[in-house]
């Protein structure tokens, strides 16, 4: 019950949450690309990669446009990626790796069957002008992981944040 309970708060609070944008319109610097990614693992579970937050700041991420566009679709999980521009400069980014469902009853289930893995963390990020990265990550039973990688080569471009 209590874990029922969490659940339906976080899924209210999270929508509280007011969504700033990572570049103000009047910045005139340079900026790099910053990717959401995940996989679809069924027609209503998918893995989600994303960055929740600039220097504490919420920001538009993979997980509220999937829960958005899945909306009042039952049990079909409709993905969205998300891209966005941000300074390049140094920040402290939140990132996020879990399992996402179509619906609140499919995550219970999932999370009882001990199928659904989430981490999340903050790292430093020191983008480089001129280059696009994204939020890869692996979740699995032994060792959930989330970070930020150059896109081109694939190598970390922050720590690791790992589960157990």
């Amino acid at each position: 019950m209590k874990l029922l309970l969490t659940l339906v708060a976080i899924a209210l609070l999270s929508g509280c949450a007011t969504v700033t944008k990572p570049v103000p319109d009047d910045y005139k610097g340079p900026v790099v690309l910053l990717s959401d990614t995940g996989t679809q693992e069924t027609g209503s579970k998918g893995q989600f990669f994303a960055a929740l937050e600039i220097d504490g700041n919420a920001i538009q991420n993979a997980i509220r446009e999937t829960r958005g566009a899945s909306y009042g679709k039952g049990p079909v999980l409709t993905s969205r990626y998300t891209s966005r521009d941000l300074p390049a400069r140094p920040m402290k980014v939140k990132l996020i790796g879990t399992h996402q469902t179509a619906a609140p009853i499919h995550e219970m289930a999932s999370r009882m069957a001990g199928t659904f893995f989430s981490v999340e963390g903050v790292v430093d990020f020191r983008p480089t002008e001129g280059r696009r990265y994204q939020v890869l990550g692996e979740l699995t039973k032994d060792k959930s992981c989330v970070w930020i990688a150059d896109t081109e080569s694939k190598q970390p471009s922050s720590e690791k944040v790992c589960s157990k």
